[in-house]
């Protein structure tokens, strides 16, 4: 029974250690790469919508349809505590949104 039972736990701590690595493995993938990543603008769009998402590809939406969901995710920084974008900040992401938007 005692070797059953070490062999059990070896399983468990085996199956803890795949699902460690897997989960690792996600949250280092960036899924498509987005463009210009060593920009200020996209180094600046990954930090501030970055930490609360996945961010997403400029192409996901137009230039136009961009100010709409840059404005709601600021409505929901308000909401979390987090720190306003300022003016200069809002300006660079929304060129670079729109640059490379759909």
């Amino acid at each position: 029974m005692l070797a059953a039972t070490g062999k059990k736990e070896g399983i468990i701590r085996a199956l803890g250690a795949v699902a460690a690595i897997v989960l690792v493995a996600g949250c280092a993938s960036s899924g498509t790469p987005i463009p210009a990543p060593q920009s200020q603008a996209a180094q600046l769009f990954v930090e501030k919508c970055g930490s609360c998402h996945a961010v997403p590809h400029p192409a996901r939406h137009s230039a136009d349809e961009w100010p709409h969901y840059v404005a709601l995710m600021e409505q929901r920084m308000a909401e979390r505590d987090k720190p306003p974008l300022s003016e200069q900040q809002r300006q660079l992401i929304m060129e670079y949104l729109g640059e490379y938007g759909r």
